[in-house]
């Protein structure tokens, strides 16, 4: 009975270790992120950017990476040299880290620079102006807008950015994998094509879930107007077959409703259509995948419509 009752005993003894163990490696976990996604246009036509800049700390482990895509209206998708995982020997977390291939400047308070001199382009962002925050108890993240310029090629393209970043405490995905991250993700940065294009109005909506599980949350900014968005009538009314058992999202129609405010106290809820200009596959899982797409539409509010362009990020 004695030698029973060492061994449930040291058993217990093992959990508990084990649980302490995995604790404290959680605790460790640190995860950053920065990501700018610019819509713009000249005399030649239109171009998409975006760039998502991570990095995180595991332990004694600190890793970074870049993704990122670049469209031109009349060339397609254009190959950007510099994306994937590289270095950060100086275990840099709270600013983005520069690459080979990547320089970085600035803060999202007085403008940001992003150069790349391989990849002959260089971004100017304005001041970043902060519209949605979501702080829990391990997270903070929050999503914002500015005028910018892409400098590309020998062009001057003027346009819009919208910014997200993300600080996740006890999470990494770089060094680790989560099986319920995302949930049928998908992130529309959109640009209302009124004016000059440094001056369009910017719409960004996350919607997650499916049917009556469905969360949506954005903002919208037209220059006069700021307001919180949801768009709850999320229809994907076009599919096309995927490479595995889901299909890609290509035709959406949506409410975009904003949240009343002291200087929006009965604002109305236009209609969003978008379709496909072109899709990039990054990724497959057979069940699930990773693909950005270029869309255009209109948006149709008091009888007036007017033109969107945008990108948006998919996730199954």
């Amino acid at each position: 009975m004695g030698s029973v009752v060492k061994i449930v005993s040291l058993n217990l003894l093992l959990i508990l270790l084990l649980l302490v163990g995995t604790s404290t490696a959680s605790k460790s976990l640190d995860y950053y992120s920065d990501y700018f996604s610019f819509i713009g246009q000249d005399e030649q036509g239109f171009v998409i950017f975006a760039l998502d800049n991570n990095r995180g700390g595991d332990e004694g482990d600190y890793r970074a990476e870049h993704f990122g895509i670049l469209y031109d209206q009349h060339q397609g998708w254009i190959d950007l040299v510099g994306i994937g995982e590289y270095q950060n020997p100086l275990r840099i977390l709270s600013t983005i880290p520069d690459s080979t291939a990547f320089k970085f400047s600035g803060h999202p308070n007085s403008g940001i620079r992003i150069q790349s001199r391989i990849n002959d382009l260089r971004l100017e962002i304005n001041p970043l102006k902060i519209q949605l925050e979501e702080i829990t108890k391990n997270r903070n993240q929050k999503w914002g807008n500015a005028a910018a310029v892409l400098y590309w090629q020998g062009r001057t393209i003027p346009g819009r950015v919208i910014y997200e970043g993300l600080r996740q405490e006890n999470w990494n995905h770089l060094t680790h994998r989560y099986s319920n991250d995302w949930d049928n993700l998908q992130g529309f940065y959109l640009a209302l094509q009124n004016g000059h294009p440094d001056s369009w109005q910017d719409i960004f909506l996350r919607a997650e879930g499916k049917k009556q599980d469905l969360k949506t949350r954005g903002f919208v900014d037209t220059g006069q107007v700021q307001a919180e968005i949801s768009a709850q009538d999320l229809k994907v009314n076009r599919k096309s077959w995927a490479l595995g058992f889901y299909r890609w999202p290509k035709g959406w129609q949506m409410h975009l409703k904003p949240t009343p405010s002291a200087t929006l106290q009965d604002p109305l809820s236009p209609l969003l259509r978008l379709n496909q200009v072109s899709r990039q596959n990054i990724s497959n899982r057979l069940i699930g995948g990773f693909a950005m797409s270029v869309v255009s539409g209109t948006i149709e509010i008091d009888g007036r419509s007017s033109r969107v362009l945008g990108l948006v990020e998919l996730i199954k």
